[in-house]
């Protein structure tokens, strides 16, 4: 009983935000903050196609923002499983100081190698394009991803590797036809991870993306916020907006992202 109520004060502590959050963004301008979750002026949803109004270039911004997403997350899953398919499977000389040094990367920050990228990007003259957000999703640029995939295809019995192999696949159809479907929970979960990360990431659009016609949301929502004289239920309606895809896709694919991370800690 305890640690059911611990778990629902949590619960309550890390919703709470959010529901004031949409409970402001469905006030009367200049009332959010007064009125809070009481609604003595009725609900207004009116807010939410008024911040549409106000944020120029949704349409676009939004197609932007999904076109690097769905590349980022088809990126991670593919190529980080590759990656792990053979740090598993494939026997070959130094797999194991290959696997440590991948997850030696882990301990550098972005914010350390953000100026030497923005040179080598520049030098190809990829800045102002998507190359800079999407092409490092298709070179296996996460090691903690490969990780996952590493320790889950470990768990594969060997033998069912050998029958396809004996079968005549290659390495690419037995990762695409036999592995990676029984990998579900930890495609989810990466799927999960990168969804997220790919659709608020605002530093790397900061750094790279320059013309509005290749502006993402997360600009668009930060050029929001420095307008003047926004009321803040705008400001949280296009919040919300911003926020509603994330929380979409989380619920759907909660029950493989959290099978996922169940079966990852669980392994050493």
């Amino acid at each position: 009983m305890t640690r059911r109520l611990v778990l629902a004060a949590l619960a309550v502590a890390f919703v709470a935000p959010l529901a004031w959050m949409v409970a402001v963004s469905l006030q009367p301008p200049g009332r959010g903050l007064v009125n809070g979750f009481a609604f003595p002026d009725g609900v207004h949803p009116e807010n939410y196609l008024a911040a549409l109004r106000t944020m120029e270039g949704f349409p676009r911004m939004l197609l932007n923002t999904v076109f690097v997403t769905v590349l980022s997350v088809a990126g991670q899953v593919f190529c980080c499983g590759l990656a792990g398919y053979a740090l598993a499977v494939l026997r070959f000389p130094g797999r194991d100081a290959l696997f440590l040094l991948v997850l030696a990367t882990m301990m550098l920050p972005p914010q350390v190698l953000a100026v030497p990228q923005f040179m080598e990007w520049r030098a190809l003259g990829a800045v102002d394009t998507f190359w800079p957000l999407v092409l490092p999703t298709w070179l296996g640029g996460a090691p903690f991803f490969v990780f996952l995939f590493r320790q889950f295809f470990l768990t594969v019995p060997r033998s069912l590797v050998d029958a396809a192999r004996l079968d005549g696949c290659g390495h690419l159809a037995v990762f695409t036809r036999v592995l990676l479907p029984l990998a579900r929970p930890a495609v989810g979960a990466v799927a999960v991870f990168t969804f997220l990360a790919a659709w608020n990431d605002y530093w790397a659009p900061l750094l790279y993306l320059n013309r509005a016609e290749h502006q993402t949301l997360t600009l668009g929502l930060a050029a929001f916020t420095q307008m003047t004289r926004v009321e803040v239920e705008l400001l949280l309606a296009a919040t919300s907006i911003v926020l509603a895809p994330c929380l979409i896709v989380f619920f759907l694919a909660q029950r493989w992202f959290l099978q996922g991370v169940r079966l990852q800690a669980g392994k050493g």
